[in-house]
């Protein structure tokens, strides 16, 4: 067989497991449409992702996790990371403490002050005064197999969407207040190797 065809045949084969593969990750996280839908079961508020930024991040721990940076029309900027633990793996603290201390490290705050901190179900929603009376929320999204979805909602507009959709009597007496607008751009999955936020549990010895 022509040497070439060979090639050629090898490439194509090669390019299309790729494009499935893609396809898939994509699928899995609902950004084949470029959607995410999230709140009360009940009453779910779909996120619509407009420009985002898209990275996987692959680890030791990690599976299927990513960052996401979207400049949306209707939320303003919003960064999230998503990080599936692999069933062996464990967070060393808690995980939204550690999302914490690397937005303040990255944004180089002197002091994080929380105003404002409601928990429903799997959510825990946070807003947060820094740099002379200027405001920013975090949203943490959780459940029992390790997963865990943060979400740094600089405006604070889906935040308060999000909590609407489980009390549609809320009020945020903060959106009104000046907003931080910052450019967090870091991931805990990449930075685990040194800082180490979760570990790998080692199989038992004898």
């Amino acid at each position: 067989m022509d040497y070439k065809i060979i090639r050629n045949s090898i490439l194509f084969i090669a390019t299309s497991l790729f494009l499935v593969s893609c396809s898939a990750k994509n699928d899995s996280i609902g950004l084949g449409s470029k959607a995410i839908k999230i709140g009360n079961k009940a009453n779910p508020v779909v996120l619509e992702l407009n420009k985002p930024i898209l990275k996987w991040h692959s680890y030791s721990c990690t599976d299927n996790s990513y960052t996401i940076s979207d400049k949306n029309i209707e939320y303003g900027n919003l960064f999230i990371e998503s990080i599936n633990l692999d069933s062996n793996c464990h967070w060393s603290g808690l995980p939204l403490s550690h999302f914490e201390s690397s937005v303040k490290s990255q944004l180089k705050f002197d002091e994080m002050e929380t105003v404002e901190k409601i928990e429903i179900d799997a959510y825990v929603f946070k807003t947060y005064k820094v740099n002379e009376n200027k405001y920013f929320s975090i949203i943490y999204i959780y459940n029992a197999s390790d997963k865990s979805k943060f979400i740094l909602d600089y405006n604070g507009l889906l935040y308060t969407k999000l909590i609407q959709s489980f009390d549609k009597n809320y009020k945020n007496k903060f959106l009104s207040e000046p907003r931080y607008s910052g450019n967090y751009n870091d991931s805990l999955a990449r930075k685990n190797i040194v800082h180490k936020y979760f570990y790998a549990e080692l199989p038992f010895q004898k």
